[in-house]
């Protein structure tokens, strides 16, 4: 199980290395540039505006409404896309590859090795995440005696580290696309539209009174819940949904991986069915 789970990091270490420094590189330049923004731009009541609302900007007047407006926003944003790459890349990217086949064929069931892989993308996501959050609150450190607020670097580690929250979601779910759609290619995109449809989906519940109802669906609902950390306590039921949303399509996807006809990508519909099931040939 370790050996495999040490497998699953080592073919993965260029792209967990550079993800890591382009998530934290965008926390540097959002939070570094809060201090030169100027009183003006502060006091314009942007979260007025339509097409600031639709993208979940709230205002610039604090330095919570900044960072809630930006890098707490568009953050989750990107880390969904990592979360996408590591998890259709484990198992639909190596079977493109032909490696998936080889795995497979070590004397452990399916169960056990999509398992590894699982438990592998969940603690390096995890590390991902305590890397960006401990190297944009340094700098929030180092800049504290420029920015006025009450926030404390405490307080802002938190909200970051719970982004992985959102990696964890969506590596799930791209584990689970890439055991049930017949390529990364497909895998990929259908969680990637997930991803933007949710994210952009929530921000108009928020601004249209009938939508509302269809907010508990989309985990950015969720997360934005779990970012006032920043300023309030830990919301556990924010965060218990968004394990819930992590938790089935990896539950799921594990299924799916056992009943999967390596190298063959076919659709669902495609597949063959068991022998003695209606319609079988």
């Amino acid at each position: 199980m370790i050996s495999l789970m040490r497998h699953e990091v080592r073919v993965r270490r260029k792209t967990i290395f550079w993800w890591t420094v382009g998530l934290a590189a965008f926390g540097l330049m959002y939070t570094g540039f809060y201090p030169s923004v100027t009183d003006e731009f502060r006091d314009l009541d942007i979260g007025s505006i339509e097409l600031y609302k639709a993208m979940g900007v709230t205002g610039m007047a604090t330095f919570e409404q900044y960072m809630t407006s930006t890098v707490l926003n568009i953050l989750p944003l990107l880390v969904g896309a990592f979360g996408i790459v590591l998890g259709t890349g484990t198992l639909a990217g190596e079977e493109g590859a032909g490696t998936l086949e080889l795995l497979a064929a070590l004397p452990i069931s399916r169960t056990r090795l999509y398992l590894a892989k699982a438990a592998a993308l969940i603690v390096t996501s995890a590390l991902v995440a305590l890397a960006v959050a401990a190297i944009v609150t340094a700098l929030f450190v180092a800049l504290e005696s420029d920015i006025d607020t009450s926030v404390a670097a405490t307080d802002l580690f938190g909200a970051l580290l719970s982004l992985w929250l959102i990696a964890f979601v969506f590596l799930a779910l791209g584990m689970f696309m890439g055991a049930f759609l017949p390529g990364r290619g497909s895998a990929a995109a259908v969680a990637a539209a997930i991803l933007v449809v949710t994210f952009f989906a929530n921000n108009l519940a928020a601004m249209v009174s009938q939508l509302e109802r269809l907010q508990p669906l989309f985990p950015s609902h969720y997360y934005m819940q779990v970012a006032e950390m920043l300023t309030g306590d830990v919301p556990w039921g924010a965060v218990s949904a968004l394990m819930v949303m992590g938790i089935v399509p990896l539950a799921v996807g594990a299924l799916a991986f056992r009943r999967r006809d390596l190298m063959v990508g076919a659709w669902p519909w495609q597949r063959r069915r068991p022998a003695g099931g209606s319609g079988s040939a």
